[in-house]
């Protein structure tokens, strides 16, 4: 966080910046229920952003498929974000990996996958590159789709400023609209950036790069089998030659399906074979019927039936295509070690001895306040015992002699700390019912000792 970054938006507190650019920056951040979070504040004219509210409420339909989703959005505040699940791993160009064979193959589907749902939802990604792909530990995602003003998507507007012209389609540099073609060449160079580690059209200058995507083909000569004439397609130059992001998806897990097919406890077998393994006879009724083939009717149950019905050329519904292709994609797993706070905490906390673990919560406590609505915040605070503040050295930031959290976030992303401010609450609450229940016994008292008196006198009041 640097000076200026809001600690909180809506019912997000943020914890530290994810990455900054042209568009906007991105935070870690935690929801009041403990969430991990990824926040975007875009930068730009507010009024601009909330334009797009309509189409933000969209993303939200996205189906879960390779997709980091828009859980939540405020594009009407002077302020604007939009909230996304977050992914914990490098995107593609961070990674610095070049993949080949089932890998690229399950990157390339992955992406597919996104694209396929992020279309089947009436959007447009606008923005796809390495950038944009994030190497999750469950599998490849793709972040920021949708919400990009559309006038930030063709050359006729004076506020278009190109991130990524390597991966713009032909016809965006003529001065169209992108649209889902668009993304379908976006997915072709993309796909052979992985399998390069070089940006496709590279060039030294922006019209050098313009020229490429216009007028050559790049080499794909690292790129073999079906996927080689699929990211040929891709990248055709009339967007009305390129298949649509469902069919690169099909093709994609059918080919799989066949090439990799699955034995009877699930698993993938080890021999492979061009024709596939076919449809086997408990398939057989389901194929012959003809009817569309739902993810409620297939999933979750043999894995075998999957891949037949793949192999076979059994109609599908999108859904259950989307399923598939999740579930080929989800071979594409990146280790990653990045804790959230919550996890960092804890771990600090189990390297304390018992006798330090006792103070820890009157430790925090003092950094934590609580507002009249329930909302907690933090506050600095005089430097206590020494021995927790190293502990927590990267949790609890020194000011001379007074200390705080270092992120603001702390008490909505660890649970403990959660725990200790409601049960600090609960006391302070039942504190303050008792201190009134004897202030009602003592004016009771006196006001029956008043009244006793007026009986015994007859003294009017």
């Amino acid at each position: 966080m640097i000076e200026g970054d809001p600690r909180r938006l809506g019912d997000y507190w943020l914890a530290g910046r994810l990455g900054a650019g042209r568009r906007g920056v991105v935070y870690e951040a935690y929801g009041s229920d403990g969430r991990r979070v990824a926040v975007k504040v875009p930068h730009g004219d507010p009024a601009l952003w909330r334009r797009l509210a309509g189409e933000a409420a969209v993303a939200r339909g996205v189906a879960p498929y390779c997709t980091a989703g828009v859980v939540d959005a405020d594009l009407d505040g002077p302020r604007p974000y939009i909230v996304s699940e977050y992914v914990a791993g490098p995107s593609l160009r961070e990674a610095g990996r070049v993949l080949a064979g089932a890998d690229l193959d399950r990157l390339a589907a992955a992406v597919a996958t996104a694209l396929t749902a992020i279309h089947d939802a009436g959007m447009v990604h606008r923005g796809l590159t390495p950038d944009t792909v994030l190497l999750g530990q469950e599998g490849p995602r793709v972040i920021d789709f949708g919400l990009v003003p559309a006038m930030e998507a063709t050359l006729t507007s004076p506020r278009l400023v190109i991130g990524a012209p390597a991966y713009t389609a032909p016809e965006v540099f003529t001065g169209q609209e992108a649209g889902a073609a668009a993304d379908v060449f976006a997915w072709g160079a993309t796909v052979l950036y992985a399998a390069t580690g070089a940006d496709p059209f590279a060039a030294g200058s922006l019209g050098s790069i313009m020229h490429g995507v216009l007028s050559t083909d790049p080499c794909l000569d690292t790129l073999s089998g079906p996927l080689r004439g699929l990211v040929a397609s891709a990248l055709a130059k009339d967007p009305l030659a390129r298949p649509a992001a469902a069919d690169l998806l099909l093709a994609l897990v059918r080919h799989d399906a066949r090439v990799s097919p699955r034995s009877e406890d699930g698993s993938r077998a080890s021999t492979e074979s061009e024709d596939g393994p076919g449809a086997p006879p408990f398939t057989q009724a389901l194929l012959e019927a003809g009817v569309p083939l739902t993810t409620e009717a297939v999933l979750g149950r043999r894995a075998g039936l999957v891949d037949a019905l793949l192999a076979a050329d059994a109609p599908l519904t999108t859904d259950f295509l989307l399923a598939a292709g999740g579930q080929m994609a989800a071979g594409l797993r990146t280790p990653c070690d990045d804790p959230a706070l919550g996890v960092v905490a804890e771990e600090a906390y189990a390297a304390l001895d018992p006798a330090e673990r006792e103070i820890a919560s009157a430790v925090f406590l003092r950094f934590c306040t609580v507002s009249a609505d329930g909302r907690t915040g933090t506050r600095r605070a005089r430097v206590p015992e020494t021995r927790i503040v190293e502990a927590f050295d990267c949790l609890i930031a020194r000011r001379g002699e007074e200390a705080e959290l270092a992120h603001p976030a702390l008490p909505y992303a660890w649970p403990r700390l959660r725990g200790w401010i409601e049960a600090d609450r609960a006391l302070h609450a039942a504190r303050g019912n008792r201190a009134r229940l004897i202030l009602l016994a003592v004016l009771a008292a006196l006001v029956f000792a008043l009244l006793i008196a007026v009986v015994v006198t007859g003294t009017p009041v």
